[in-house]
């Protein structure tokens, strides 16, 4: 294992909502998503701040159990909250993702993570 992933990385965590509407006028509800359970922690590693709809996350799928990075709707998380992740596999999975970008883990700060926090909640925020 590399020495720097046992390092704790700050994340933007959240829960998936209890239940979610969906379908044409949003009048139908399921319970959690189709890959997570409601209430599942998922750690929020990036965004579209363009779009102001998806975010990608990290969390343990309903099904296999095991961790998945996925993009999903924002108005799905609730609870947000920013902690230090100290768990070995996500902070592996973090950094895996960003490796794939052009600046690696440089552009994942907590400037950034701050930024998320801020910004993702007032995009499920009813407009006027």
């Amino acid at each position: 294992m590399d020495h720097l992933e046992s390092i704790p990385l700050w994340t933007l965590v959240a829960n998936i909502k209890q239940e979610i509407s969906y379908g044409q006028g949003k009048l139908q509800t399921r319970y959690g998503t189709k890959q997570f359970s409601p209430g599942t922690k998922v750690y929020i590693i990036d965004w579209y701040a363009g779009m102001c709809q998806d975010i990608t996350v990290i969390g343990l799928s309903r099904d296999t159990k095991k961790l998945i990075t996925i993009v999903i709707r924002a108005e799905w998380v609730e609870n947000f909250r920013v902690k230090l992740c100290y768990d070995s596999k996500v902070c592996s999975k973090i950094k895996a993702y960003f490796d794939k970008e052009e600046t690696g883990m440089q552009s994942y700060t907590e400037k950034f993570i701050n930024d998320m926090f801020i910004g993702i909640p007032q995009w499920n925020e009813p407009r006027p």
